[in-house]
Parts: C-alpha cells; sequence; structure tokens
C-alpha cells in the first residue's frame, strides 16, 4: 500500500498542507485580539495557568506578551522554560496549543520594541500600579509544536518546529 493512500500515513505533500493550515489557525486565534492561556511551572512542578491578554505574533515564529515583573510567572519560566499557550475562536469549538521555549527578554530596545508591536494594552492591569523601571517584563516564546483540535469532530492537526520555517511565514514577513 502507498504511504499516500494510508490515512495513518499522510503523505508529505499532505502533511505539510496541515501544517500550514495550524499555523496559519494559530496565527489567528493568538493574534492579540483575543486572550490565551499561558502554562508555566513552579519550583515543585506544579503546573499554573493563566490568562494572558496582551499579545503579538508579528516575528513569526516567536510568541510575546507582557507582564509585572514581579510577576511569578517570571520565576517560573527562568526556572523551568517550557510553557504552553492555549487559544481557542470565539465558540471554542476549535483549540490551538502551542508550546515552546519562553524566556524573558532583558534587551531594553527589544521590549521597546515588543511594547510598539503590542496592539491592545487594556487588559495588562499591572500597569496601573506605580513600578520602578520600565513597568514590564516582555516574555518570548519560540514556538516549537503547534496542535489544532475540534473537539466535536476528533479533528487533530499538528504542526512541529521543521513545518514553523521561513516558507510558511505570513506575507510581508
Amino acid at each position: 500500500m502507498k504511504s499516500s493512500s494510508n490515512p495513518f500515513n499522510p503523505s508529505q505533500k499532505t502533511a505539510t498542507k496541515h501544517a500550514e493550515y495550524v499555523i496559519d489557525l494559530a496565527r489567528k486565534l493568538a493574534d492579540g485580539k483575543r486572550p490565551g492561556i499561558l502554562a508555566t511551572v513552579d519550583e515543585y512542578g506544579m503546573p499554573h495557568m493563566r490568562w494572558m491578554a496582551t499579545l503579538s505574533l508579528q516575528d513569526w515564529p516567536l510568541l510575546y506578551t507582557i507582564t509585572s515583573p514581579a510577576s511569578r510567572k517570571i520565576e517560573h519560566i527562568t526556572k523551568h522554560p517550557q510553557v504552553s499557550w492555549m487559544f481557542s475562536n470565539e465558540e471554542m469549538n476549535v483549540i490551538v496549543n502551542i508550546r515552546g521555549k519562553a524566556r524573558i527578554a532583558d534587551d531594553p530596545a527589544k521590549m521597546q520594541r515588543v511594547w510598539k508591536m503590542l496592539e491592545d494594552k487594556s487588559k495588562a492591569y499591572f500597569l496601573s500600579i506605580a513600578t520602578d523601571g520600565l513597568g514590564y517584563a516582555v516574555i518570548e516564546t519560540e514556538i516549537e509544536d503547534i496542535d489544532c483540535i475540534v473537539p466535536k469532530y476528533d479533528i487533530k492537526f499538528q504542526a512541529h518546529s521543521a513545518d514553523l520555517s521561513p516558507s510558511l511565514r505570513g506575507p510581508g514577513e
């Protein structure tokens, strides 16, 4: 049996199409116009999840968000950089999970560039609390894997780090 006719072993062309679809969907759902859920791991190995509303995928395959410099997630990411993000459409019938390695940006020029990229900072409530310094920290996630799930139809697609190459980037990037 040819691999292209076996539904459990899709052809390279089919796999590439699936990866392109998943990447496009991830970019649409993590576009900064809707919140996502960020999961980190603490020093005891316990997961922590929180809504994050200020996002940018402008530097694909990097995802940026801002947070309070005093946030516990900063410490979590410093010790355990593997993170997971979850996004959904408004109907919550399409779920995208993004996994990758996060780091805290410490270059002031990069931090200012990311600040300018972020379209909507209205949900960054920590900004109203007076702090020393810039008042925000930048979390940069280098995307390694993406899963797309449509639970109602038990449909699952994946894109892996090799699929996130520049050839699959959006127009003008």
